[in-house]
């Protein structure tokens, strides 16, 4: 299925967690601030919108705490499974809730209840209510999560996975990535300020730039932005992405409404 104007969203775990103080807290303004730009975007435009959020310390910091991003097998692997799956829960709730504040019609999905996926790979993914939901004018919100696994009995599934299987599967005009630096950089622009942001990425010159992106300095089990790179590749082929600063007061909108961003954009 096809839907018209379909935009995707992702909002990065560092954007609207603590992701880099490493603490369980949800950035509510940030969040409600946000909102508040995409109901905006939505008012102006009338496009059709999926979310998708990263989980922060929610997700990544569980997974390493209970040691299960590689299967779960013992007792502790099933306590840390559980944990993780209520927080990344309550995560969602929250981003949800201010969403339902700024006047949006979002509507939660978990995707543990809708992927399954075989050694970390997503092999199905119920779509049918986030097909209903899209055409009564709803917002779907899915998020990082531990879903069921064919090899493993639970694997995470990031929220980039979950982009690229949506924006194929519904043949997304627009993918947009908010995270918490203006694009892709040479280097970690936190930490280095000899430092160049890629205007554009794409097959020319993706594997020299992947060798000069590192990874995360955050706790965080899908490999940073090198991570984020690979997936956008396996899977985001033929459709475009934009990466840009989500914390930048008005940047959420002007990207959705197409003005003018500092950002990367990827043509893969």
């Amino acid at each position: 299925m096809k839907v018209a104007s379909l935009y995707i969203m992702k909002l990065g775990g560092s954007v609207i967690t603590a992701k880099e103080e490493n603490e369980f807290k949800v950035k509510e303004e940030t969040v409600a601030r946000i909102a508040a730009e995409i109901k905006k975007a939505m008012d102006e435009k009338g496009f059709s919108l999926i979310l998708v959020h990263g989980a922060g310390p929610f997700g990544h910091t569980n997974v390493i705490e209970y040691d299960i991003n590689d299967g779960i097998f013992t007792d502790r692997h099933k306590e840390g499974l559980e944990k993780t799956i209520k927080d990344c829960n309550f995560l969602d709730s929250v981003v949800v809730g201010k969403m339902k504040e700024a006047g949006i019609g979002a509507i939660g999905f978990d995707p543990n209840k809708l992927v399954v996926q075989e050694e970390g790979k997503i092999v199905e993914f119920d779509t049918v209510e986030i097909e209903r939901a899209l055409g009564q004018d709803k917002v779907p919100v899915l998020y990082g999560q531990m879903v069921p696994d064919r090899k493993l009995n639970a694997s995470v599934m990031s929220g980039d996975a979950a982009i690229a299987f949506l924006a194929k599967k519904f043949g997304a005009e627009r993918v947009l990535l908010g995270t918490d630096v203006a694009g892709i950089y040479t280097a970690d622009p936190k930490s280095n300020s000899d430092v160049e942001r890629i205007e554009l990425i794409d097959k020319g010159n993706f594997d020299e730039l992947l060798e000069k992106v590192g990874e995360a300095s955050t706790v965080d089990v899908t490999q940073g932005m090198r991570g984020k790179l690979l997936k956008l590749k396996e899977q985001l082929q033929g459709i475009d992405a934009f990466i840009f600063d989500a914390n930048q007061e008005g940047s959420v909108y002007k990207a959705l409404v197409g003005e003018k961003v500092e950002g990367t954009e990827i043509r893969l």
